[in-house]
Formats: C-alpha cells, structure tokens, sequence
C-alpha cells in the first residue's frame, strides 16, 4: 500500500461521509478532489485509524406493506 499523508480536511470528509457513501466512492472523489490515486484500501485504513466503524453487511431493506 503507498503511503499517504492525509490532510485534516481528508480525515473529516472520511469521518463525515462514511455512514452514507461506501469506501470505495470515497476512494473516488478523493482521487478526482486531489489528483492523487486513492485506493478502497487505503480509505478503509484510514476510517478504521480515524475509528469511524461501518456496519457489517449489506444494509436492510425496508418493509413495504
């Protein structure tokens, strides 16, 4: 994995949209945001050093009645 050094600006995008966009989304827009290659992995790493913790799982559906 290469190494990274994030800005805080990068570890608050992480921690903020991390319930609601998949790493592998974030890993995009940082990319395009930075002009640096930003991997799923490296994305995760970070979430996981920043301790912003995702469900495990697909998400549950919601029931229509």
């Amino acid at each position: 994995m290469k190494y990274k050094k994030w800005s805080d600006a990068e570890r608050e995008f992480i921690r903020t949209e991390s319930q609601n966009v998949s790493d592998k989304e974030i890993a995009r827009i940082l990319s395009e945001k930075t002009g640096e290659v930003i991997t799923r992995s490296m994305v995760r790493q970070q979430r996981r050093n920043i301790g912003s913790v995702k469900s495990n799982g697909r998400p549950k559906g919601k029931v229509v009645n």
